[in-house]
């Protein structure tokens, strides 16, 4: 099924990110360089980001999946005036991030677009070795209590009959990888721990595909987003029911 369009989405933010080959050594003008030639449209105060990133690494074979730590990664953001758009670069990392309201995928990819030939002219990688899109949804129920979850995604807690209880949070993660091409999908569906009236339900997706024993030339990593965007787009929509995309106001 092909993601519908929707006057108000859910999506809180979407994230895009590369990661590529080691390259040339690292240095602290390169910073300054790349945001020479986007200032104009990030006139937001820069501020560093530290990240120390952890994931459950799959394969076809179960007993070869394990959970691997990342190195940390340090970036300089560069927001917008408004500070809802931003772009991130750190060694061998860039990251373009899209906050509420998101604008559709025509103006985020732009600005991927962007972003991304100034790095290849300021930095020039060799490769790259992983693409990624990321979409977090926050979803407001219009019930405040008696929910029931069935009747707006595809995927829920279901709790054994015996068991006299009813949910009071809950976080469920799965990682797929696609049968056809080594892309892996990241699921995270969540209750918020924050809700400001209503119970608000998180649908965290992140699809992704890395290239470990070669590398994608720099010149094809947009037009790979491409195929992650379709498919995430896809498993959005198989997680839902019409009632939840009558929330969104859909076209």
């Amino acid at each position: 099924m092909a993601q519908r369009q929707y006057r108000n989405p859910p999506i809180e933010e979407a994230v895009c990110e590369f990661r590529f080959a080691p390259g040339s050594a690292w240095n602290f003008t390169v910073p300054g360089l790349f945001y020479e030639k986007i200032k104009d449209f990030y006139t937001g105060e820069p501020r560093q980001q530290n990240l120390v990133a952890a994931e459950f690494q799959t394969s076809p074979q179960p007993q070869n999946s394990e959970i691997r730590v990342r190195q940390t990664v340090n970036k300089i953001l560069f927001p917008s005036a408004n500070t809802t758009r931003l772009v991130g670069v750190g060694p061998d990392i860039l990251s373009i991030h899209i906050l509420r309201p998101y604008e559709g995928w025509d103006e985020f990819r732009g600005r991927i677009s962007q972003a991304l030939d100034v790095y290849l002219e300021v930095i020039k990688p060799v490769g790259v070795k992983r693409t990624a899109l990321r979409y977090i949804n926050r979803i407001v129920l219009p019930e405040k209590q008696n929910i029931d979850l069935s009747q707006y995604f595809t995927v829920y807690p279901q709790i054994p009959n015996e068991i006299q209880t009813r949910v009071s949070g809950f976080l469920n993660r799965t990682d797929l990888i696609y049968e056809d091409l080594p892309i892996q999908l990241g699921l995270t569906i969540s209750d918020a721990s924050d809700p400001i009236e209503n119970p608000e339900i998180i649908i965290d997706l992140e699809i992704s595909q890395e290239w470990t024993d070669s590398f994608l030339a720099p010149e094809e990593a947009l037009s790979s987003l491409n195929e992650l965007k379709q498919r995430e787009g896809q498993a959005f929509e198989s997680l839902i029911t019409d009632r939840t995309r009558e929330l969104f106001d859909g076209d």
